[in-house]
């Protein structure tokens, strides 16, 4: 478990051999420790490309595990639409909308990356936070 400072806000990973939640925070939920998740984080939170390759604990519906698993293969610094993942899933971009909703793994499940055809979408940690977010990895939306 780790909190790491970034901007104004903390991001906590619950979890170590399998993240069972990550979410921003105004304190820290834990304390920092060296580790293998906190050096990526680190990395990541300071504009740098980086893979996060960690086993997920979901608890979450099916339907919700196929979105998030889709959500997993957009790449760093590229994002989709609700729709093309929609698409993909033959589904509609509000019940892809409502899944990401529900994503306990933040940033880790990179859910910021999906995006409305003419608007940012929502985010459940807020526009601003999922804007920095895209803008960390090279992404500029109005």
């Amino acid at each position: 478990m780790i909190s790491i400072k970034w901007g104004s806000v903390f991001f906590n990973v619950e979890g170590e051999e399998k993240i069972r939640r990550a979410f921003f925070s105004k304190e820290p939920f834990f304390e920092y420790k060296r580790c293998r998740i906190g050096e990526k984080l680190e990395r990541y939170f300071r504009g740098e490309k980086v893979n996060f390759d960690f086993e997920f604990e979901l608890s979450v519906s099916d339907f919700t595990r196929k979105v998030l698993e889709e959500t997993m293969k957009i790449p760093y610094g590229e994002i989709r639409t609700y729709k093309e993942i929609a698409e993909k899933l033959e589904t509609s971009p509000r019940a892809v909308g409502r899944a990401l909703a529900k994503n306990p793994i933040a940033v880790l499940i990179p859910c910021h990356r999906v995006v409305g055809k003419n608007s940012l979408g929502g985010y459940s940690w807020g526009i601003e936070l999922k804007r920095a977010l895209l803008k960390l990895e090279g992404i500029y939306l109005p």
